[in-house]
């Protein structure tokens, strides 16, 4: 008998994950052969159907929800066959084409310093002083997959400049020329956002979209890790820094303000994963 686990709280049944249709599994089928021919990790695509990658759930998950019958020669784990009732997983509705990774996936050099992640940010500016706190998840884009560092950011400080309002929003991090997040802790000063740089971000912010307020799948990080590499590019980011951009419409409140700001970085918790 196969090796399962009852989740905490399992999906509901007949759960469909977002930009995803069915796929009826038949004879020969594999998660890895189903992951190639849709351009999906295959660690993705059993988190995307199940939400999680625990061996044990999906496996319990195949034989409640998908049906399955038939075992690995092992009985370890259950497998794909026609026989399955309903014999139904889950696919992106088209191709993806981001490059997907595996266990070959090479570490890139050019980003190991880099960082990046999506935070939640809060400001309020009265006239001349204001405050402001961020904080999110931050990724390092040069780890090899699924093994990626990640940690908890938070940034809380004070601003100087005109402005008047309040605003929650998310917001794009960019943590360019560290090792490791311990680098990151201490003092943070610099100049908010530039507006005058806008135009050569059309492409990243139609982007990073996409990406939502979390990076919570693999396809979401390899698409971070493009735009990410593309934004440094385009405003020539080469200085030791700790840079945030604004995600269009992804936010309330009303809020004006340019200025400079002063703040604390710290960081709260370090790992490994894409969650």
């Amino acid at each position: 008998m196969p090796i399962e686990r009852t989740p905490a709280k399992p999906v509901k049944r007949g759960y469909i994950p977002s930009g995803f249709r069915p796929y009826v599994v038949k004879d020969g089928d594999s998660w890895r052969s189903v992951a190639k021919l849709y351009g999906i990790d295959v660690w993705e695509l059993m988190y995307e159907n199940f939400r999680t990658k625990d061996v044990a759930e999906i496996n319990w998950y195949l034989r409640n929800y998908v049906g399955c019958l038939d075992t690995t020669t092992n009985h370890a784990n259950w497998i794909f066959s026609s026989s399955a009732r309903p014999g139904r997983i889950y696919v992106p509705e088209r191709v993806q084409s981001i490059p997907i990774s595996n266990s070959t996936e090479k570490s890139i050099p050019a980003l190991k310093r880099v960082w990046a992640g999506v935070a939640k940010a809060h400001s309020g500016d009265l006239f001349v002083v204001g405050a402001h706190d961020l904080t999110g998840m931050i990724y390092n884009l040069g780890d090899v997959l699924p093994d990626v560092r990640n940690a908890t950011l938070n940034i809380n400080g004070v601003k100087v400049g005109p402005g008047l309002g309040g605003s929650i929003s998310a917001v794009f991090v960019l943590a360019h020329g560290y090792d490791s997040p311990d680098q990151m802790r201490g003092d943070s000063d610099s100049w908010d956002f530039d507006l005058s740089i806008a135009a050569k971000l059309d492409s990243f912010f139609k982007g990073i979209r996409g990406v939502g307020k979390a990076v919570d799948t693999i396809q979401k990080y390899k698409k971070m890790r493009y735009l990410t590499e593309n934004v440094i590019k385009n405003l020539g980011i080469t200085n030791k820094g700790i840079y945030t951009i604004p995600i269009p419409l992804a936010g309330a409140g009303i809020h004006a303000w340019v200025g400079y700001k002063f703040g604390k970085v710290r960081i709260f918790r370090q790992g490994k994963g894409i969650y």
